[in-house]
């Protein structure tokens, strides 16, 4: 190649060169963006739970100038940089609430961004009580009333990161012997998910509840609430066998109550002298007491109609039940309205009729109105097991038409009534039974329900009904306590 033709090609090349250096497009420089919540990295699209305020840490790097970064929280600006450099670093801590959190970096040019979500979980798990009593959301004595004391304390959990484990601490003092004794039962509940169910058995009077919820974070709440046992309600007696034979009478049963039994005796006939099953006891929580099976077998005479069985719980509600020799079990009993005897007068209505077989421990009379709501309720019986009660009872009349209802209830806690409604014409008749009527085919395990008083040990009876060693302050105190809740200290 001639010297001449070498410089022709060279000067192409350089002017080729040349042009595509000038037509070739910019390429915009390589950027970096990293960011870092309390230095742990995270990506974009991902999430990361604090549980305070983050440090969030904003790297940035490129080949060319950097415009602008601008840090957003939930779409708000929170800051916003301008370096005109080739790299940025920042730390700033974001001020969050409790909750979900989307927070993005953006980077100009490039047009590079990063979206995460932070959750922030600062505090322990939130406890909501919902048996056997509920939370309140003002608690200004922490108090509750509870009309039992075998419960199961029941409540949910709600916490954003989950709960880890629950703890339950029931505390219980009293006296017995003249000396105080204390008893505490502790019951620990790991990965709850979000509720917790515990039997808990509570003392009669004053106790101490604590519960403490944990979450996964190791943050904790606890709640501290006093919890009195306002029991009102007569022990219950189920009999499964009543055995006669000769001059003797075996009986064999279950007595229950709702905070605990404190003693189960008996007397055959009209005689005074009482023999104990189960002897008294303290009033310590102890479920064998809450439902305790029972057998004994009595000597009986010719002259003795029945065995009286006499249940007492540790607050003094007692139970007595005459149970007839001949005992098989409990029938429905007949309920009767009379009809030509029933009617309405001055305002009122004046109520005839009977409840008869079966045993029954409850007889009620109500005026309905045409809306089925109650006017007017008096209770006619309330007491010892009987197969006989005669109703003679005015209550109030209804606007219009007027409904009477005459309830009873058994011992084995069934409900039974018959009603007639009394309008311009005759009244008409519509008895109505919860349970089929007829032949005793009920099997024999029965329960017996409050009854009244009877004599004992040549004297009338006195037992309690609610009432307290300490009288509670009485109605003054238990105001407070139905109203109270929860105290809650984080």
């Amino acid at each position: 190649m001639t010297p001449t033709r070498r410089r022709r090609r060279l000067a192409v090349l350089s002017i080729t060169a040349v042009l595509a250096a000038v037509l070739a497009p910019t390429a915009t420089g390589l950027v970096t963006l990293d960011v870092t919540v309390d230095g742990t990295p995270i990506r974009d699209g991902g999430s990361i739970t604090v549980t305070e305020d983050p440090e969030l840490g904003v790297d940035v790097g490129g080949d060319e100038s950097i415009e602008s970064v601008t840090i957003r929280v939930d779409g708000e600006t929170r800051a916003s940089f301008e370096p005109n450099t080739t790299a940025l670093s920042e730390r700033l801590t974001l001020d969050l609430t409790d909750g979900n959190h989307t927070v993005s970096v953006a980077v100009a040019p490039g047009n590079r961004t990063l979206t995460a979500t932070v959750r922030k979980d600062s505090t322990g798990p939130i406890v909501t009580v919902t048996s056997p009593f509920e939370s309140a959301v003002a608690a200004p004595t922490g108090q509750v009333a509870i009309d039992h004391g075998a419960a199961t304390l029941a409540a949910d959990l709600d916490d954003p990161s989950g709960v880890r484990e629950v703890r339950i601490e029931r505390v219980y003092e009293w006296r017995f012997g003249g000396q105080s004794r204390r008893s505490v039962e502790t019951y620990r509940i790991e990965n709850p998910g979000d509720n917790v169910s515990q039997p808990i058995l509570f003392g009669h009077h004053r106790n101490e509840l604590r519960i403490e919820a944990v979450d996964v974070h190791g943050q904790r709440r606890t709640y501290d609430v006093v919890v009195w046992v306002i029991d009102e309600d007569r022990p219950r007696i189920a009999l499964d066998r009543v055995e006669r034979s000769g001059g003797r009478l075996r009986v064999a049963g279950t007595v229950s109550d709702g905070t605990k039994v404190d003693s189960l005796s008996y007397r055959v006939g009209r005689s005074a002298q009482r023999t104990y099953v189960l002897n008294p006891t303290s009033p310590e929580p102890t479920r064998s007491r809450v439902d305790a099976d029972f057998e004994f077998t009595a000597r009986v005479g010719d002259d003795a109609a029945a065995v009286t069985v006499v249940a007492t719980d540790v607050v003094g509600n007692t139970l007595l039940w005459a149970v007839p020799l001949d005992y098989r079990g409990s029938a429905a009993p007949t309920m009767t309205v009379d009809e030509s005897a029933t009617r309405a007068r001055e305002g009122g209505v004046e109520v005839v009729g009977s409840v008869v077989g079966g045993w029954v421990t409850t007889v009620v009379v109500e005026s309905v109105d045409a809306e089925g709501a109650v006017v007017d309720a008096v209770t006619v019986y309330d007491g010892a097991a009987t197969d006989d009660v005669q109703v003679r009872d005015r209550v109030g009349a209804a606007r219009g038409a007027t409904t009477v209802v005459i309830r009873a209830v058994d011992v084995s806690g069934e409900s039974h009534r018959a009603s007639v409604t009394l309008g311009a014409s005759t009244p008409t008749e519509t008895p109505v039974a919860s349970s089929p009527t007829g032949t005793p085919t009920r099997t024999p395990t029965v329960e017996a329900t409050p009854v009244t008083t009877m004599p004992d040990d040549g004297g009338p009876t006195t037992r309690g009904r609610g009432s307290l060693p300490t009288a509670l302050a009485a109605v003054g105190i238990l105001g407070g306590l139905l109203l109270g809740g929860l105290t809650r200290r984080r």
